[in-house]
């Protein structure tokens, strides 16, 4: 079979993923403080049914990714194995794994805190992946890289506070608990943490989008005009 370079793909999937999450939140934050916690789930629900169609995208081109990848590259100066299947698609394989998980609870009106531990544990798998492929120079621009990975991991790692915070307020609310306003649900530290947590997310996924953009739209043009 002819081998494939998607790595612009892959790079615009995960901008569109952050801008997303950053659009999401936002939305349904706002829904909530206006109308309450009934019309932030329906922007939840909305945001959830898109993000589940690109969890689909992901975990296909993922593990499509991680079995036609390790390609030869350069490292220190030898020619050897790549290991680009494990650092390209091992995370963003696992992405998918989340965004369906988040996706499928949000819509089964089910807490998200779960895809949310989850998604700290990849957070910080992304991390470590970065920090490892930086110092093996694996990338034509490894500071840049690893930028990526870190602005992705942080996002992820911050994910689970912020869905301690989506069940506080909104899932527990419609599985029958006892709806109110986000001032009180914030009065104690964990949920002034929990809402910080939620600034942070949208910051990092809004920085994980830009650099997404900025990576994958360098890397398009070289592709358009020499094909692998």
């Amino acid at each position: 079979m002819t081998f494939v370079d998607i790595i612009a793909l892959q790079l615009f999937t995960l901008a569109f993923i952050a801008i997303l999450l950053f659009y999401a939140g936002i939305s349904a934050y706002w829904a909530y403080l206006k109308r309450g916690f009934r019309e932030a789930y329906r922007q939840m629900r909305a945001s959830a049914v898109v993000l589940a169609m690109l969890g689909v995208a992901v975990l296909v081109i993922g593990f499509w990714g991680d079995l036609t990848w390790p390609i030869s590259t350069i490292v220190n100066g030898a020619n050897v194995l790549g290991a680009y299947d494990i650092l390209f698609y091992d995370p963003y394989l696992m992405l998918g794994v989340v965004l369906l998980g988040f996706s499928t609870s949000v819509l089964l009106r089910l807490n998200t805190r779960y895809a949310g531990l989850l998604a700290l544990m990849i957070g910080a798998l992304s991390i470590y992946y970065g920090v490892n492929a930086y110092g093996l120079g694996l990338t034509k621009e490894p500071m840049v890289m690893l930028l990526l990975y870190v602005a992705f991991g942080i996002t992820g790692i911050f994910s689970f506070p912020f869905t301690l915070l989506i069940d506080r307020i909104i899932m527990e609310p419609l599985q029958g608990g006892t709806a109110s306003k986000l001032t009180q649900k914030l009065v104690t530290l964990p949920w002034k943490f929990a809402l910080a947590s939620f600034v942070i997310f949208l910051l990092f996924s809004a920085i994980s989008a830009i650099l997404a953009i900025a990576i994958g739209g360098g890397a398009l043009a070289p592709h358009l005009a020499n094909p692998p």
